[in-house]
């Protein structure tokens, strides 16, 4: 590979289209921080970090010192050890290796990979009806699974919000939550088994805690994700060795890129888990990125949540062409 003789660190504030409530908070903008490096040929690679308030320990003062670092030091084969600085780093230096060769990301990483990977989206709407109106948008748009967050109101609210959402969606439709950690195990078995006749595909972090997921999962009929709890390799061994989760959700933004996530799936698909890749609700840069991953390492079943880019009122390149349920990477 020719070597980096140029890189270019800017900071960038995404807006949302519409608040994104979720148990850790409501979100209406988010800093980015955007890496470039270029070869002597003129190739760019870029890449993202992008740290979610609530989601992760780092901060964006952080994680830009962090990308700045290993930019000025001798030892670039070293990567920072926070997580979203070098997702940059990492998707930058894989984006520019595609360059040279000439190839898309996902073929570079597999030759045979699919250039059309089917998605999850999720939906947004404050009321039952008005998540119903943008389901039944969703579904003539052509997508077969959707996710709903949960967790920020009353349960009674939320049981309200998702009958209306499988209401509004056929039987073919597959529809995902995400409650963020915002319950009690008590809370998360009561609230749990009143599901188990809608038809869940899984949801995401009912608690926060291996064990405490593993307690739930065992009272419970509904499939549990982790998310949160599986920011790491060490967590996700340990959730896999006390059988504490039915699917692990990969976010190559937040655990460290394609590296770490790949090591990820791999220890997942050893011992049987299903591994779902999602955003982490950063610019098409980042989630173009882990929508190439996805791809290459064939993690289209269940869908990837990466159909958040509409979300944005500001995106920093044009969004992936999303067409009948799922994104064409290019």
């Amino acid at each position: 590979m020719n070597l980096i003789t140029d890189a270019e660190v800017s900071r960038h504030l995404l807006k949302y289209r519409a608040p994104v409530v979720t148990a850790k908070g409501t979100f209406t903008e988010r800093p980015t921080v955007i890496l470039t490096i270029k070869d002597l040929d003129g190739n760019a690679g870029v890449g993202e970090a992008c740290p979610m308030v609530g989601f992760a320990d780092e901060t964006i003062d952080e994680t830009e010192e962090a990308i700045w670092d290993w930019l000025h030091t001798e030892d670039q084969n070293s990567p920072p050890l926070i997580p979203t600085a070098r997702a940059a780093i990492e998707g930058a230096l894989f984006d520019l290796k595609a360059k040279q060769q000439e190839k898309y990301l996902c073929h570079y990483l597999n030759p045979e990979s699919s250039l059309k990977v089917p998605v999850s989206i999720l939906v947004n709407g404050e009321t039952p009806s008005e998540l119903a109106a943008n389901v039944k948008q969703i579904v003539d748009d052509g997508f077969s699974s959707l996710k709903l967050k949960i967790g920020a109101r009353s349960f009674n609210e939320d049981l309200s919000r998702i009958n209306a959402v499988r209401e509004a969606a056929n039987s073919n439709i597959s529809i995902r939550l995400d409650a963020n950690g915002a319950w009690s195990v008590s809370e998360a078995i009561a609230n749990v088994n009143q599901l188990q006749d809608l038809s869940i595909e899984f949801i995401e972090e009912p608690v926060s805690g291996i064990e405490q997921l593993r307690e739930v999962r065992n009272a419970c009929g509904v499939p549990i994700a982790a998310d949160e709890t599986a920011l790491n390799i060490e967590a996700v061994e340990t959730l896999i060795e006390r059988e504490a989760v039915d699917c692990i959700i990969v976010k190559p933004s937040a655990i460290g890129g394609i590296v770490p996530s790949t090591q990820v799936t791999d220890l997942a698909r050893a011992s049987g888990i299903d591994v779902v890749v999602t955003s982490l609700l950063e610019s098409s840069i980042g989630v173009g990125l882990a929508a190439h991953f996805a791809s290459a390492l064939e993690l289209t079943d269940p869908a990837p949540g990466l159909a958040t880019s509409y979300l944005l009122l500001n995106d920093l390149i044009p969004a992936p062409e999303i067409k009948d349920g799922c994104i064409h990477l290019s």
